[in-house]
């Protein structure tokens, strides 16, 4: 019926040893480039008797339609240890021991500088602007850190998971098909107990990882102790004082000495607007005590203590409020600071301590201070971080070292085994499909003989790239990236609410800034001490961990769709196989089964979502000052921190990624081969070549219809002459019976 084969392959030239020359080798393809015409006898060795390199000729034969992507040279393969999927996770365990050093640096140079208190280390004190700039960089180098980890765990973890032919064989016979070229769950009841137990390390180290590293940097800001005072302009003008009343202290050898006031000229002058600002806050960072210049202040009594001793900058600001009888709508703790504002110029504060008199406001002095912002480090956290980090590259290089059997990493491995040695439980089921052994063998459980060779008749019809991936995936990813997406409008709810809030809007929110700890911007939930601390990074990072399984779900789900992409190419081009360990025609790889278009934005896509997510909860430690500038431990606490423009980036972005995967799943697959997914089954059902077709593996390969007697044609994977199936024919396939 058809023409005879076209030319084959040509067998490996033997040439004589020749000296490797590095400047001519090609790292992609682990070869360099030859002269054909040297030849020597097959068996030769050379003079220290050590076996000859060997060398291959790739030629296309003549018959290919395109030859797509496929060099013309001849190449010499240069054998190592590391090639194919070991270069692959050698070059993971380089990348994941730098962040490994890196860390390690941190921790010794804050260990070694003594600028720590035992648990926290200090990078950085001082302007709270600069300290918010620096933990923008530094949590985004974090980040850059923690998808490099992420990305290399991820290649790591489905090279281990990658049956074995001998894996494969075995789950056959039992009739249970692997997964091929995919993450996979389902392998890890197949595989050998080595794997399962470096892959279940691996796993469970991320989970510490990915919850803490983003709060080994943190902000903190400073809480300011401060009381408030009212005086009458006579003090801080100069003017002769009559001290013949008692000043109103309640103890009067815990407060400044006249001479201190009369300083007061020196101080922040603010009208009564900028002073409601400055002091309507949770936490007075650049303030100190405060002296409000008032009418009724008379001179024999001097200064009066409207505000006994602020606790530590932190929580009660209803004294801005006391004196405004009109306003009901503040609690016995916090005093709408919008309410006051509105009323500026007839701002009124009373005596809390003693007569309960009104004094009204006419400009107020501020005391200034230094501000003691801090960038700090969790030695802990870091501590656990660097041990989950080097758990992780411990597992990479034990996985170099011990796996010594050929895993199938890639779809071209595969499709190269089961050519080379054909898989005798799937023969006569050329156009089986992932569907067809799912229902056959899930049946065959219970019955035997439940599942036999049917032909098939073979249908050209048009699918989705969306039915590349199960619906079972389809719907984790989708379900839990959109619940994801509605968790963080909670956040956002509440500090649009925050009726504290001096603005509303975008651009008021794009000042306040990204991961910037302020008063406006902070759960209420203030818990002392390191289990505070602790607590607060659980709750701040719980996020991280579930971004980082969405990040794994969602490259699965791409990563089906680009296998069965690849696959159906064989139908359309006579192309080579791409495998882990080349030979021939073969191209080389170091990645897996998304193209580094796909892979990197992935990638890229997922750095970006970590930082803004680090950017929109976080952890905010609030370190608490006496009025001496003296830090008070016992006052400091940790809270949880928010960034209203933060959540609406990441809710934008997060929503574009999204709709991205649907919309990439309504493209057009292409025609002319059964859907197999990631099958194993399916896919050894398509590799049973003619028994002339010895080195098919190694050359151009294309997919269709051989030569075969009878009414029930076969298709496989073929370096000869195929045609394209037949609307309407039979073929060999697999139907339940």
């Amino acid at each position: 019926m058809f023409a005879e084969p076209g030319p084959r392959l040509p067998e490996p030239f033997n040439f004589p040893p020749i000296d490797f020359d590095p400047l001519k080798y090609d790292f992609e393809t682990n070869a360099i480039e030859v002269n054909p015409d040297d030849t020597m006898s097959s068996g030769s060795v050379s003079p220290d008797g050590t076996p000859p390199l060997r060398l291959s000729r790739a030629t296309s034969p003549a018959n290919s339609t395109s030859g797509k992507g496929i060099s013309e040279k001849n190449i010499l393969r240069v054998p190592g240890h590391f090639q194919g999927w070991r270069m692959g996770v050698a070059l993971c365990a380089i990348t994941t021991g730098t962040v490994l050093v890196i860390n390690l640096i941190l921790i010794t140079w804050i260990a070694a500088g003594g600028g720590h208190d035992g648990s926290l280390g200090v990078i950085q004190q001082g302007s709270c602007q600069k300290t918010k700039h620096m933990s923008l960089w530094l949590h985004l180098a974090i980040n850059v850190l923690s998808t490099l980890l992420l990305g290399a765990s991820n290649y790591t973890m489905q090279c281990l998971s990658s049956p074995t032919r001998e894996e494969i064989n075995t789950a056959h016979r039992q009739r249970i098909w692997l997964d091929i070229g995919i993450p996979s769950l389902r392998n890890l009841k197949q595989i050998s107990w080595g794997k399962i137990f470096l892959w279940w390390l691996m796993a469970l180290s991320s989970i510490p990882l990915h919850l803490l590293y983003n709060s080994v940097v943190f902000s903190t800001l400073s809480a300011q102790e401060y009381s408030v005072f009212a005086s009458s302009a006579e003090l801080v003008n100069g003017t002769a004082l009559n001290w013949t009343s008692p000043i109103n202290f309640a103890d009067p050898e815990l407060y400044p000495t006249l001479q201190y006031f009369q300083n007061a000229s020196k101080w922040q002058k603010l009208d009564n607007r900028d002073c409601i600002k400055a002091y309507g806050q949770d936490f007075v960072s650049a303030h100190g005590d405060l002296l409000v210049i008032s009418p009724t202040v008379n001179a024999t009594e001097t200064i009066v203590v409207l505000m006994d001793g602020f606790d530590n900058g932190l929580g009660d600001t209803s004294w801005l409020c006391g004196g405004m009888s009109q306003m009901t709508e503040f609690d016995s703790y916090n005093c709408p600071v919008n309410a006051v504002l509105g009323q500026a110029a007839n701002w009124t504060l009373i005596d809390e301590t003693t007569t309960g008199q009104t004094y009204p406001v006419q400009y107020c002095l501020s005391q200034p201070v230094e501000e003691e912002c801090r960038i700090q480090v969790s030695l802990v956290i870091l501590g656990i971080v660097i041990a989950c980090n080097a758990t992780k590259a411990l597992c990479m290089l034990l996985a170099i070292r011990h796996q010594k059997s050929q895993p199938l990493v890639t779809l071209g491995d595969a499709i190269e085994s089961f050519l080379q040695e054909p898989d005798p439980t799937t023969e006569g089921m050329c156009l089986a499909g992932k569907a067809n052994f799912n229902s056959a063998w899930h049946e065959s459980s219970s019955n035997s003989s439940a599942w036999t060779n049917k032909p098939i008749e073979w249908s050209n019809g048009r699918h989705w790239w969306f039915s590349s991936a199960s619906l079972k995936r389809w719907l984790v990813c989708n379900i839990l990236c959109v619940a994801t997406l509605a968790a963080a409008c909670g956040p956002l709810t509440l500090g649009v609410e925050n009726p504290d809030l001096t603005s509303r809007t975008l651009s008021y929110f794009w000042q306040l800034g990204y991961g910037t700890v302020t008063s406006e911007s902070m759960i209420s939930w203030s818990l002392p001490g390191t289990g505070g601390l602790l607590m607060a990074v659980l709750v701040a990072n719980s996020p991280q961990v579930l971004l980082s399984f969405l990040y794994l779900t969602y490259n699965g789900l791409f990563t089906c769709m680009l296998l069965a992409n690849e696959w159906a190419g064989y139908a359309h081009d006579r192309q080579s196989l791409r495998v882990t360990s080349p030979v021939g025609s073969q191209r080389s790889t170091y990645r897996l089964q998304l193209p580094y278009k796909y892979g990197v934005p992935l990638l890229l896509l997922s750095g970006i979502l970590h930082w803004l997510v680090s950017q929109s909860l976080f952890l905010a430690r609030i370190s608490a000052f006496t009025s001496e500038g003296i830090e008070d431990p016992s006052s400091s606490i940790s809270q949880i921190g928010y960034s209203n423009i933060a959540i609406i980036t990441l809710l934008a972005l997060g929503s574009i990624v999204v709709l991205l995967g649907i919309f990439n799943g309504f493209r057009r697959g292409r025609l002319g081969m059964p859907l197999v997914g990631s099958c194993s089954a399916a896919i050894s059902a398509a590799c049973h070549k003619q028994t002339d077709d010895k080195d098919a593996a190694k050359g151009l390969l294309m997919w269709g219809v051989i030569e075969t007697e009878g009414e029930v044609g076969h298709c496989c994977f073929t370096s000869f002459q195929v045609e394209k199936p037949v609307v309407g024919r039979l073929y060999a396939g697999l139907n339940a019976g």
